[in-house]
């Protein structure tokens, strides 16, 4: 993939507990259907107690802008991407 340009954000997901205590069930987008669904280190989110019953929270990303089309890197083992939403991104 070519890209013009990668930054860090922080981008708007679904979360759930993990298999392992170190993890976190990552779903984008929050709502709707969901592009995709992995396992990221907790290390990786902010805003989200596991108790909360809307399950939203954010993701540190790395976004890849390519033709106009935004993508975001999750930070699970394989490196997944997914086509991002401006508007779910966070400084």
């Amino acid at each position: 993939m070519t890209t013009s340009g990668s930054r860090e954000k922080w981008l708007t997901c679904k979360l759930d507990r993990g298999m392992f205590s170190d993890e976190v069930a990552v779903t984008y987008p929050p709502t709707e259907h969901w592009q995709k669904s992995v396992f990221v280190p907790s290390a990786c989110v902010r805003n989200w107690q596991p108790n909360d019953a809307k399950h939203q929270g954010e993701v540190k990303v790395v976004v890849l802008v390519k033709d106009g089309s935004m993508y975001a890197v999750l930070p699970s083992p394989q490196r997944d991407i997914v086509r991002v939403n401006d508007a779910d991104l966070r400084t």
